[in-house]
């Protein structure tokens, strides 16, 4: 069951038990007026164009929908080159009780998919990573986090777009660029993208 509220005077929120999923069928039905779905970790936020329409016609639209597998877009599939020469790789071995070989054998092996992007631009929150690996944040966050990093943190691998601070636990690098203002779309990963890690 959905839950529906206003969001401000040209926007929707809804919580959904499946907010990535929720937000690709939506963004894929086209529902007039509506100009962004913007899907988080737990919630998805219709954003309308008040001059077209108003809450509660998109309301009606997104109830009407049949939100089923068939009406979902093909994933986009990448694959990621990584270095694995992360400061945090031998902690996170010891932490999880394993080699650092088995921890770039878990964490390379595993399909992984995009639940958001957010925190930074083109910063995305990738599900999928193995439970062997799974570690809250540092307790101290470092001041500044190279961008290309490939971090784990609670069940979820990130990767830092630019540099910035950052409290996840970093296993490699990867060359890619994973935004750019000009580019259209400006990030590389979007919500529902498939990810895998090819070693290097």
């Amino acid at each position: 069951m959905l839950k529906i509220e206003l969001f401000g005077d040209s926007a929707l929120l809804i919580t959904a038990p499946q907010p990535t999923q929720l937000g690709l069928v939506l963004r894929n039905a086209c529902l007039f007026g509506v100009i962004d779905v913007v899907a988080g970790l737990e919630t998805v936020t219709v954003l309308f164009d008040l001059r077209l329409t108003n809450a509660r016609q998109v309301r009606r639209q997104i109830q009407r929908l049949q939100l089923s597998q068939q009406t979902l877009p093909t994933p986009s599939i990448h694959r990621i080159p990584i270095r694995y020469d992360g400061v945090d790789l031998a902690e996170v071995a010891e932490r999880c009780q394993l080699t650092i070989n088995q921890v770039i054998e878990l964490h390379s092996s595993a399909e992984y998919r995009v639940a958001m992007v957010g925190f930074l631009p083109g910063f995305p929150y990738l599900d999928g990573l193995p439970v062997a690996l799974h570690l809250p944040r540092r307790t101290t966050p470092r001041a500044k986090v190279a961008a290309g990093s490939v971090a784990i943190a609670n069940d979820q691998t990130g990767i830092y777009p630019q540099s910035s601070p950052g409290g996840w636990h970093i296993l490699g690098t990867t060359p890619l660029r994973l935004f750019d203002s000009r580019a259209d779309p400006p990030a590389l990963l979007n919500a529902g993208d498939l990810v895998y890690f090819d070693p290097n």
